[in-house]
């Protein structure tokens, strides 16, 4: 695996996944007047994305470049990486390098990403250079969902992540994308094997109620 994905970056990540002093312990029935949904029961689409890696492709199939937005040529990589790149907004290279989309261009395939600071975006970077957490970061519409904003997920609540860790329901709008729209909402999980395993834990959940302004999940705004 690459550094992106090391024990280390993992462990910066442990203040934000874990719960703050006095938090409601997970899995506690939800008090009154403590926020409200954002929609009817169920009323959110539930989807998923993770860092695309380049070991997941094979290296023989054809190549297409990548750019930076001044020109700089990044590489050549297998097309399904780049295809998935497209698709996850940021991926890991073979070399360890960690890249981010960074808009469109005129090179290459017309997006162009730039590499980014692993100690400051050990996971990639979301809207407004905000740095992705595993577990707790998910891309929104902001027409409806202020970038930055935290929120509450009741069937989060209670689920054990990939990492062993017991999530208390709270996340965080960290990302935007261009095919989520209205109430669609992306939970980003690092990886796509932490994908296919929180499937099996959702037990088929694929509709979620995103609640806003929720007390308990205070400590994930930052100032």
């Amino acid at each position: 695996m690459t550094a992106a994905l090391t024990a280390a970056a993992l462990a910066r990540t442990e203040k934000a996944r874990h719960r703050a002093p006095g938090e409601r312990e997970p899995g506690a029935p939800l008090a009154a007047g403590t926020g409200y949904p954002l929609v009817a029961d169920k009323g959110f689409a539930l989807r998923f994305y993770w860092l695309a890696m380049q070991d997941g492709f094979h290296p023989d199939e054809e190549h297409v470049p990548l750019y930076s937005r001044d020109g700089f040529f990044i590489g050549a990589y297998p097309a399904r990486f780049v295809e998935s790149l497209l698709m996850e907004g940021s991926g890991v290279l073979s070399d360890g390098r960690l890249i981010n989309y960074s808009g469109p261009c005129r090179y290459g395939v017309g997006t162009c990403y730039e590499a980014l600071d692993e100690d400051e975006y050990p996971f990639g970077r979301g809207a407004g250079r905000r740095a992705l957490v595993p577990f707790k970061s998910v891309a929104v519409d902001p027409r409806l969902v202020p970038i930055g904003e935290p929120l509450y997920i009741p069937e989060f609540d209670g689920l054990v992540m990939p990492d062993g860790s017991v999530h208390d329901g709270c996340v965080r709008a960290d990302d935007t994308g261009g095919n989520i729209k209205k109430r669609k909402m992306d939970f980003f999980v690092a990886t796509y094997g932490n994908f296919r395993t929180l499937l099996d834990a959702l037990d088929g959940v694929i509709w979620i109620t995103p609640h806003i302004e929720n007390p308990r999940c205070e400590y994930l705004r930052e100032d």
